[in-house]
């Protein structure tokens, strides 16, 4: 029983220092008030900082709207026929 117990507090202890590290790994996203960087068209529409580095949205001018842009996924191209 007694070595029961000690293998339960060896296991919590060891679940507690996993979740702390987690935790710890996390850095948050600091927000901004949103900025399009941008081309004619194309843009970046910042929205916050993570660390020093933008975090954000593709975006393209539509009517004079910026709106997100979205990505289809690519269908595999077959390099050579057999």
């Amino acid at each position: 029983m007694k070595g029961q117990r000690l293998i339960w507090t060896f296991v919590g202890a060891l679940l507690t220092m996993a979740a702390t590290w987690t935790y710890a790994q996390v850095i948050g996203v600091n927000p901004l008030t949103p900025t399009v960087l941008s081309g004619n068209d194309v843009g970046f529409r910042i929205e916050g900082d993570r660390g020093g580095t933008p975090v954000g949205t593709l975006v393209v001018k539509i009517n004079g709207q910026w709106v997100p842009a979205d990505f289809s996924p690519a269908r595999a191209k077959r390099i050579s026929q057999k």
